[in-house]
């Protein structure tokens, strides 16, 4: 995962003066006609970290092209234009921008499905309303910043903790195999590497626990006591228990320095009944420490969600929230429960409030702390998941509601940490597949449905609507 600059190549395929230019400024001397040259200025100056390639003087997208393929450091395109079919053949993520009222018609320029191009319009006559004109710009910028997002995973390099490498034991579950596990996982590391650019680094759990016994038991009590203070209370467990999780902490983020990984996934700890031993505390507040200070740690070594997470922290702002997956049709609701998620749901200073409790089902001051997140309700949420295995996108979106005027004693059900999410329940039923995305799904709080189609389809990747 690499600081540089976002690098992206800029071309204006014609001069972008209207039909009758001359003409109208004649006539109409005080209208601003914009220049190529001051649309790529108000770009640069809303689109912080790139660097745009290229210049404002119209270019032939033929003499363009051989000077894209010879340059291996660049991470898309902004073409003012329709491109044409070798431009986008490159294969380089695109945001193509038609120029409405540049000539007399839209010809030959479309939504150009089943490529990595989205599109944009922004025409030279600045539009009456200046906050029109105003959002086509920060249209174009955010497109570009979709790019930014899926050129910052070059590079990262995923830690998995596990005896079962590369992906674990959670996923793939049996329904995602199709053809077994090991082409599934050679598809998976392939796909990945090849769209993304990240790759797994898997370690065995030997490494994790041998840190964790040496963690430093002053450095543990410390962060244990920072925890605490910030909770509501806790319940359930102790402090002897949050030291535990603490040290797990201190191990994972050493792992993470010794292996050069910027985001970290594990098995699934402090759970008794899984037979990975009782001696390993939960990872729930490790992993919520983590994701709110912008680091991805997902528990159950669960991959294609900490991608998802991963893109929707450079997307939103926030790791979200991952857990297991629910659907409900006769009240419409969806549930996603788990035992850690972000504390910033907002992807701002914001943070929701929590309780530090044993995790469910084992009995309580054992298996370390876990965290129950108590997120926002009334909401617009986004929900997704990512299969990097079939190059697909589940996507969704509803209203986070009160799981207590729904069911009883609802935070002792299932995951301490829930959200339940008012969308069209009947739909989401119909229309899911566990094959392709497993049993968990990733909760961001705000609409970003828009933002995560274009980032599919700059990937290459199918959308499935789910509701």
């Amino acid at each position: 995962m690499s600081d540089r600059k976002v690098k992206i190549y800029t071309l204006f395929l014609s001069s972008g003066r209207p039909v009758g230019y001359e003409a109208y400024r004649r006539y109409h001397p005080d209208v601003k006609i914009m220049n190529n040259g001051e649309i790529l200025d108000e770009i640069k100056r809303e689109a912080e970290g790139v660097e745009f390639i290229g210049t404002p003087e119209p270019v032939r997208a033929e003499d363009a092209i051989p000077k894209i393929k010879e340059r291996e450091d660049i991470d898309g395109l902004l073409v003012f234009g329709p491109p044409p079919d070798g431009l986008i053949s490159i294969g380089l993520p695109m945001v193509a921008v038609e120029r409405p009222l540049e000539g007399c018609t839209t010809v030959p320029f479309h939504s150009y499905r089943g490529s990595k191009v989205v599109t944009s319009f922004l025409p030279a006559h600045r539009d009456k309303n200046p906050e029109v004109y105003s959002s086509r710009i920060r249209d174009i910028v955010r497109k570009i910043e979709l790019i930014s997002a899926v050129a910052r995973m070059k590079g990262l390099r995923i830690l998995v903790v596990t005896d079962l490498p590369p992906l674990g034991y959670f996923e793939p579950i049996g329904l995602q195999i199709e053809k077994g596990r090991e082409e599934y996982e050679e598809t998976y590391t392939r796909n990945l590497k090849e769209t993304l650019g990240a790759e797994l680094v898997p370690v065995p759990q030997r490494e994790l626990i041998e840190k964790m016994k040496a963690a430093d038991e002053g450095e543990a009590k410390e962060i244990a006591e920072g925890w605490i203070k910030g909770a509501i209370a806790l319940r359930g467990t102790n402090e002897e228990e949050v030291v535990k999780s603490a040290k797990l902490y201190i191990a994972m983020r050493e792992l993470m320095r010794e292996h050069d990984c910027g985001a970290i996934t594990t098995e699934g700890y402090g759970w008794p009944p899984l037979g990975y031993g009782a001696g390993i505390p939960s990872q729930g507040l490790p992993s919520t420490q983590f994701c709110t200070d912008g680091v991805v740690a997902t528990s159950e070594t669960l991959t294609d969600c900490l991608i998802t997470q991963q893109l929707g922290l450079y997307i939103t702002g926030s790791a979200g929230f991952m857990g297991d997956y629910t659907i409900d049709p006769v009240i419409d609701v969806a549930i996603i429960a788990h035992c850690e998620g972000s504390l910033r749901p907002y992807g701002d200073e914001r943070k929701a409030p929590y309780i530090i409790r044993n995790l469910p089902f084992v009995p309580e001051n054992t298996g370390g702390a876990c965290v129950q997140i108590n997120y926002p309700i009334g909401e617009k949420v986004t929900v997704a998941k990512i299969s990097i295995y079939k190059k697909r996108l589940s996507l969704f979106t509803g209203e986070s509601v009160s799981g207590e005027e729904l069911f009883p004693y609802w935070d002792d059900v299932l995951g301490r940490i829930k959200v339940a999410i008012k969308t069209d329940g009947r739909k989401l039923i119909e229309n899911v597949d566990w094959r392709s995305f497993g049993n968990h799904r990733v909760v961001f709080f705000g609409d970003y449905k828009r933002d995560f189609e274009d980032m599919a389809r700059l990937i290459g990747f199918e959308v499935v609507e789910s509701a």
